[in-house]
């Protein structure tokens, strides 16, 4: 959870490069020579009549530091509250979720109308019954379910007679599209400050229970089945790709960055 909150204008001055505020110096600076690797203009470190400054550029969104501190980059609107509309209606039509007035609040930071977004999708996707798929596993078992392993099983099982070991098929929510989901649940309920948004995330996490939690959850993606039937995970699934593949170009990556999400306004 995110301790101060940084809220700029694309173009304005961020912080000054300064030993004072190390820890904010080390990470600013990380970002500006991210985005300067991979030449998404958020961040920019500048020679200013000899003092440095760390300025925002024209990409807009958020980046949560692990020291705590959350940076929010607007777009240049006449007002605050229109610049985050702005900035939530691009975010909408990128993951191709419909904008609703109704839940637009402008004093809400965009990280977390980008998490309210995302937790309330997945637990319309809980409440209406969360896919499952057959998966083949192999278990040593005190009865016989599907196919005894002979080779494996006198391996394992000389000893312990009572014992077999087996491949059978599960029935198991256990899948590609809910191990995704759960790994930004779990990233993201570690960043919200909103209590609503927390429960819905914990309680999301809790109909997870038996679905594991991905080493690579990039590699998930390919991993995916787009039929009729996981329609109704599209635009999770895209704030998902958004959140967690680098190669969407949305998602801000870092050694001091927990999590970013940056784009590119006019």
């Amino acid at each position: 959870m995110y301790t101060r909150h940084i809220c700029v204008s694309a173009g304005d001055r961020i912080a000054e490069h300064s030993r004072a505020d190390g820890g904010l110096t080390k990470a600013l600076g990380g970002l500006a020579e991210i985005c300067g690797a991979d030449g998404r203009d958020a961040v920019v470190l500048r020679d200013e009549g000899g003092r440095k400054l760390f300025t925002a550029g024209s990409y807009c969104g958020f980046v949560c530091f692990a020291d705590g501190t959350l940076l929010e980059i607007l777009p240049r609107r006449e007002t605050p509250a229109e610049a985050r509309k702005a900035l939530c209606t691009e975010f909408c039509r990128r993951c191709g979720y419909e904008f609703r007035e109704a839940d637009f609040v402008p004093e809400r930071n965009f990280m977390e109308y980008f998490i309210s977004v995302f937790a309330g999708e997945t637990m319309k996707i809980i409440k209406s019954g969360v896919l499952s798929a057959y998966t083949s596993r192999e278990e040593n078992l005190t009865t016989v379910q599907g196919t005894i392993m002979f080779a494996e099983n006198i391996r394992r099982n000389l000893v312990h007679r009572e014992r077999l070991y087996v491949r059978h098929d599960v029935f198991t929510p256990d899948r590609a599209e809910n191990r995704i989901i759960k790994s930004a649940a779990l990233m993201l309920s570690k960043l919200t400050a909103d209590a609503h948004s927390s429960h819905l995330l914990m309680e999301a996490l809790s109909f997870l229970g038996e679905v594991a939690v991905p080493h690579d959850p990039a590699a998930e993606f390919g991993r995916c089945i787009n039929t009729r039937n996981t329609r109704k995970y599209a635009a999770t699934l895209s704030i998902c790709r958004m959140l967690l593949d680098k190669n969407e170009g949305t998602a801000l990556l870092g050694k001091d960055i927990i999590c970013g999400q940056v784009y590119e306004m006019s």
